[in-house]
C-alpha cells in the first residue's frame, strides 16, 4: 500500500492503478500499428494500457477494420462443415469463438449443439 504524503499530512487514499496517459506521437503509433493489423491485446501490453482503453482510441481515432475477411468466412465454413468446432476454427483463423458463430449464422450455416461429443461404446 502506497501512502503518500504533503504538507496537510498523509493521504489516506491508495491508488490502485497509476493512470497512463499517451503523448500524442504515443497514440498517433497505436493507431497506425492497430491499421497495420496489430491486436487489442497486443497492443494493450505493449503500451502498458487496458484493452478497453486501446479499443476506446481507436474508435475515438474512428479507425475500425473487418474482423474477417471473405476468404475467411469461406474458409470458416469449410472447417466448419468438415466437423471443426468453432473453437478451433477460432483459433486457427485468430478470431472468438463468438465471430465465428455469427458468420455462421449469417451465411445460414447450421450450428451444431454444443458440448462434447458421445462417443459410440466399442464392442
Amino acid at each position: 500500500m502506497t501512502v503518500f504524503e504533503d504538507a496537510r499530512g498523509p493521504n489516506v487514499r491508495v491508488l490502485r492503478q497509476v493512470q497512463r496517459r499517451l503523448a500524442s506521437a504515443e497514440l498517433a503509433t497505436l493507431i497506425a500499428e492497430y491499421e497495420a493489423g496489430a491486436r487489442v491485446g497486443e497492443l494493450a501490453k505493449v503500451y502498458r494500457l487496458h484493452r478497453t482503453t486501446v479499443a476506446r482510441h481507436v474508435a475515438g481515432a474512428g479507425k475500425t477494420r473487418p474482423v474477417m475477411t471473405e476468404a475467411q468466412i469461406d474458409e470458416a465454413v469449410v472447417l466448419y462443415r468438415d466437423g471443426w468446432t468453432l473453437h478451433n476454427v477460432g483459433q486457427h483463423l485468430g478470431v472468438a469463438d463468438q465471430t465465428i458463430r455469427r458468420v455462421l449464422v449469417e451465411r445460414e450455416v447450421r450450428i451444431r449443439p454444443g458440448g462434447r461429443r458421445k462417443v459410440a461404446a466399442v464392442a
